[in-house]
This record gives C-alpha cells, sequence and structure tokens, in this order.
C-alpha cells in the first residue's frame, strides 16, 4: 500500500522519460550555418536571454532572432526538425509512467518551449501519462524559480509534503525540497524503483 504521506507524484520530463543530446542539436544548427561551435555559445547564451522557456518569444520570434544573430533564417520546418531531431522516449519509463497513473495521481512540471512541447506531444503522446501538464512556458516561471512549485501546490490543491517531485537535476531538487516536498533525484530507472518503493509506491 502507498505511503499515506504521498498524494501526488511530480515527473520532470528530459532526461527522465524523454531523452535527448543537446550538442548534437547544436552541431546541427553549427553545420547549417557554417559557424564553429565555440562561435555558438555565446549565440546560445543570447538565446537562452529571451525567454523561449518562460513563454516571453514564440517559435517564430525565435527563429527571427536568430536570423539576426547568425544570418541563417530557417523555415519553421527546418527549424523543427534540426531543434527536435535527438528526442527520443524511453519505453521503460513510459510503461513505468502508465503503471503508476493508476495507483496515484500524476503531474508533469517541466522546462520546456513550444516547439519540443508540440514535438513530443505529436510523437509520444506525452500527456496520456499525467493529470496535469506544468509546462514553464505556459507558466511563465522554470525550475529550480519556487513560483513553479507554487503552482503546483495551487493547481492539486496539496501541501508540500504530500508531493513527490522526480527530476534529474540537484538544483531543481534542492528547489523543491528547500519548499517542504518530497524528492528522488533521477538517476536511472532501477534506482527510482526502488526508490519509490522504499514511499511504499509499487513499481
Amino acid at each position: 500500500m502507498a505511503s499515506p504521506e504521498i498524494k501526488l507524484l511530480v515527473f520532470d520530463m528530459g532526461h527522465v522519460f524523454v531523452d535527448f543530446e543537446w550538442e548534437s542539436v547544436c552541431l546541427a544548427f553549427c553545420e547549417s550555418a557554417k559557424i564553429d561551435r565555440e562561435y555558438f555559445d555565446p549565440i546560445l547564451r543570447r538565446i537562452g536571454n529571451l525567454g523561449y522557456e518562460r513563454g516571453k518569444i514564440d517559435t517564430a520570434g525565435l527563429i527571427e532572432a536568430i536570423y539576426d544573430m547568425i544570418g541563417v533564417r530557417y523555415s519553421p520546418q527546418e527549424f523543427t526538425r534540426m531543434w527536435n531531431h535527438t528526442f527520443r522516449e524511453n519505453e521503460e519509463m513510459a510503461d513505468l509512467l502508465q503503471n503508476l497513473k493508476g495507483q496515484k495521481p500524476l503531474y508533469l512540471l517541466s522546462n520546456t518551449n513550444e516547439c519540443h512541447w508540440r514535438f513530443l506531444e505529436d510523437n509520444f503522446q506525452v500527456s496520456r501519462h499525467f493529470e496535469e501538464l506544468l509546462l514553464s512556458y505556459e507558466i511563465g516561471f522554470v525550475k529550480p524559480q519556487r513560483e513553479i512549485y507554487d503552482v503546483v501546490l495551487s493547481r492539486s490543491g496539496l501541501a508540500a509534503g504530500d508531493c513527490l517531485f522526480i527530476d534529474d537535476l540537484p538544483q531543481n531538487i534542492e528547489a523543491a525540497s528547500a519548499l517542504g516536498m518530497h524528492t528522488i533525484h533521477f538517476q536511472g530507472i532501477a534506482d527510482l524503483k526502488d526508490k519509490l518503493v522504499q514511499h511504499g509506491i509499487q513499481c
């Protein structure tokens, strides 16, 4: 029987049940623009400052900003292909999520952007696993900002101690722990299953 204090499971997405290689994405843009990888790093920082993951700019605006930075205008189709080309679903984790869904409500809490989310939903039907989708570009905050965890509590109507949060990044785990959530630092599916069992959740 599941531990009574855990009423909600909250999952990160990237490198938990969806995997990708960001370096390969960067190299694809460098190759298409005929620029060195080192030259692309400050461009990436400028792109990050635009707030794409916080919904401050949409995909069309990002494509235009990239054109201003590197002088290459990508069509929406070209951008989507390069931006998403390394994504793949971890099928074993997808099976686990479906099993867990039968026991506890599941929320998705992800730092993501418009283009990534549309691709992942179209190709892997990510939403099928979750009762609530808390996406940074829709909320306007990103992990580890406290505000994004507050949205979890507001949407669920639960106390922090009722929630178990699973993420691969230590800084995101630390922020959730500081708020009072139970946490699991994701380090692989076998370790996750062991730790879920420790919380009284069957896998």
